[in-house]
């Protein structure tokens, strides 16, 4: 199920966006203006686990929850332009990867949510997006149809810390790029963790 807030009680404690030490089924509205004025785009992010990995840290004597590989990403886009925009391209970027500590452990959840399924395999050189069924990029949005993308991010032995870079173009032929995040535009990078196969 989506939710709005930002916090949420689990085994005791407070769960906070992914990205940070905690992570669970959030949605979070990306920010609506831009530089003073209105974003010609917004971005929601919902990341659906049906599993964590516990990752210990021994310097700090903690331990933090990442979504496990084969999670769900859920990217909502909107536009309030009274033309359509296009979105041409989406580009996932690596902002780190690392081999998985020693001692990570799964940790079961539940909820998949899949609106539009992609594939994303975060361990090749230039990950892709790989549709799940017959689409891909363009798609066009408008103010009263939305596009949502489920991306499944898969790695296999690594903690990876990623983003998205959505290419655009608007109904007067402009064109742009939106960065997104855990928590929408601009944000912490996307977490990502996979014990390794056989695990």
């Amino acid at each position: 199920m989506l939710t709005t807030s930002s916090v949420a009680v689990w085994a005791g404690g407070v769960v906070v966006a992914a990205g940070t030490t905690l992570a669970t089924n959030l949605l979070l509205k990306a920010a609506d203006r831009v530089g003073g004025a209105p974003a010609l785009l917004t971005a929601s992010v919902e990341t659906v686990a049906t599993d964590y990995i516990v990752i210990p840290d021994p310097e700090r004597g903690t331990t933090d929850l990442v979504p496990e590989s084969g999670h769900v990403v859920q990217v909502t886009l909107q536009t309030s332009s009274t033309g359509a925009v296009v979105l041409s391209s989406t580009i996932p970027e690596i902002v780190s990867r690392q081999v998985l500590v020693p001692g990570a452990a799964r940790m079961p959840r539940q909820g998949v949510i899949d609106v539009r399924p992609f594939d994303l395999w975060l361990d090749k050189r230039r990950p892709r997006l790989k549709p799940g069924g017959p689409w891909n990029f363009p798609f066009k949005i408008t103010s009263t149809e939305p596009e949502v993308l489920a991306i499944r991010a898969h790695t296999a032995g690594h903690e990876v810390r990623w983003r998205l870079t959505l290419h655009w173009i608007g109904p007067d032929g402009s064109a742009g790029e939106m960065v997104i995040g855990a928590a929408g535009v601009d944000s912490e990078p996307f977490r990502t963790a996979g014990l390794p196969r056989g695990a």
